[in-house]
């Protein structure tokens, strides 16, 4: 928080750091609570902002979905797949054999697809092919091959896959955010699409096009600090 909101008051960041708990134990709940999401619900208690961005592209192409430790990402998601998007999901294997069940178990419930870390690659660009949807959580290096970038002001470890598979398959990039009300609804916001070819028919590289997907993740993660989830080490040590 003190990263985040540098031009804060002490105690600002303080009640930011504990509204993060709160936040985070509404989260939890909404997820064990999953199974119980109907269409009934997001018609009462979501908000689906610029839904006409991901109309317009699913016609033609495949999209990379680009989304970060937000809101609620995995309520975020079933609701995706409940209205009728197909999409999937790539996801770190949880060390305990019974948890990764759970989780999965609720992702499939909806028809978010599953895609194992081990056969992500093969698995992404096959996806990409038949014009589906494909899940990145862009704020966290899971695996330890993450590029080192300047996020929030500070130096960070962040992972290049979206931009790899939208360098090497073209398909635009949607940024995502499934974001908490203060009444508790929630809006489902789609962005602007990020496309690998500039408007002059130039390839980005992968770090350009990373660059430009993390400057929105940027902007949500400061207006809503105290949804963003990241409870371990974060900030590069100098």
């Amino acid at each position: 928080m003190r990263v985040i909101l540098k031009d804060k008051s002490k105690e600002e960041i303080h009640r930011k750091a504990q509204q993060v708990f709160v936040n985070f134990a509404k989260y939890l709940v909404d997820f064990f609570r999953l199974k119980h999401l109907n269409l009934d619900f997001v018609k009462r208690y979501v908000e689906i902002r610029n839904r006409e961005i991901l109309d317009s592209l699913m016609v033609k192409t495949g999209i990379i979905i680009v989304t970060a430790h937000i809101g609620n990402w995995e309520l975020g998601g079933a609701v995706a797949a409940l209205l009728g998007y197909p999409l999937y999901a790539i996801a770190l294997p949880h060390k305990n054999k019974n948890v990764n069940l759970f989780f999965d178990e609720q992702r499939k419930h909806f028809g978010v697809g599953i895609i194992p870390v081990g056969v992500a690659v093969r698995r992404c660009f096959s996806l990409l092919k038949k014009k589906k949807m494909v899940a990145f959580l862009g704020d966290r290096d899971f695996l330890g091959g993450g590029i080192e970038v300047e996020f929030l002001g500070e130096k960070a470890y962040l992972p290049l896959g979206a931009a790899v598979f939208s360098y090497r398959t073209l398909a635009p990039i949607v940024p995502s955010f499934f974001i908490r009300k203060k009444d508790d609804s929630f809006f489902l916001v789609f962005e602007d699409p990020i496309y690998p070819v500039d408007k002059e028919g130039r390839l980005r590289s992968e770090y350009e096009i990373m660059r430009n997907y993390l400057r929105v993740i940027e902007k949500y993660i400061r207006k809503y600090p105290e949804q963003w989830y990241m409870f371990q080490p974060f900030w590069k040590k100098v």
